[in-house]
């Protein structure tokens, strides 16, 4: 773990004297999407924090970059060790030097306290639902709004009646397009009703799959996301907004189950005919009051 850590801080410390992290301009109006970052300290299983790694950089390498940077969940390996979140406290620094902000959500793999005990400012002093983490991301043309459906233990999830009963409250007084989120799908947050009774919601986003996916459930419309490293796609996903629409757009580098090939002759053909067909996919989603229906996924 030590050596890890200081192997991050060493790339740190390069990118920073090189002035890689003090010129770029940051845009408002752009979204990186991450999901599923399983990052773990275990020596068997360094292709989640690598992964998750080449997507950060993926992303600061950006020119401009995204302003912000969501994390839909499952940031942890398995139960929330709190070294996996120490290992993330690195991870995503460079992100922070940056000036990228980040925000996240709980997966089933998640714990609270132990996330809490590595992020204390992340901690909100007034919780819109006491004992749950939720965010509203606003951008110029659109908000992100992140649930806690982390039920700590089992792997689906759920949203519980306060939060459901807060997230009523905050779409009907919305004002602008919004998106929702959390880590599981919408059958398991039960959601679909509050979402598809309210015209300011555009969209429901969410990981746990590890898959790139566009569906209409319940007559909601929804995205699922690739995993950064662990299993399934592999990636991240960009969100360029402008009043008219919002673009997403799948960035995926590989695709594997369970594990990466160890060697190029164990990559299978159907691994990269699914990164060959998903190549250059987006979700385009209109905005303006006027507009229903989304574009055909292409």
């Amino acid at each position: 773990m030590k050596w890890i850590l200081t192997q991050i801080t060493l790339l740190s410390l390069v990118l920073a004297a090189s002035g890689f992290a003090d010129t770029v301009p940051l845009d408002d109006n752009l979204v990186a999407l991450f999901s599923d970052l399983h990052v773990t300290t275990q020596a068997g299983n360094p292709h989640q924090r690598e992964g998750f790694s080449q997507c950060v950089n993926a992303v600061i390498a950006c020119n401009p970059r995204p302003a912000n940077a969501l994390f839909f969940g499952d940031l942890a390996f398995q139960i929330g060790d709190p070294d996996d979140y120490r290992l993330l406290k690195a991870l995503v620094k460079p992100l922070e030097d940056a000036g990228i902000h980040w925000h996240a959500c709980f997966g089933n793999h998640d714990r609270r306290a132990a996330f809490f005990s590595v992020f204390p400012e992340r901690q909100q002093a007034s919780p819109p639902v006491t004992d749950r983490l939720i965010t509203i991301v606003t951008t110029p043309h659109a908000d992100f709004i992140l649930l806690d459906s982390c039920l700590e233990g089992p792997v689906n999830g759920a949203i519980d009646d306060a939060q459901r009963a807060w997230l009523q409250t905050t779409l009907s007084h919305a004002t602008k397009p919004v998106f929702v989120g959390a880590h599981h799908p919408l059958k398991e947050t039960a959601i679909a009703d509050l979402l598809a009774a309210n015209a300011c919601c555009k969209g429901y986003v969410f990981g746990h799959v590890h898959a790139w996916k566009q569906q209409r459930q319940q007559d909601v419309h929804t995205l699922s996301l690739p995993s950064t490293g662990h299993w399934g796609d592999i990636g991240y996903v960009l969100v360029k907004l402008s009043a008219d629409e919002a673009v997403f757009t799948l960035n995926q580098r590989d695709y594997y189950t369970p594990r990466p090939a160890a060697t190029p002759e164990e990559i299978q053909p159907k691994w990269l005919e699914r990164v060959q067909k998903n190549a250059g996919s987006q979700w385009r989603v209109p905005l303006k009051a006027a507009d229903s229906g989304l574009e055909t996924p292409r």
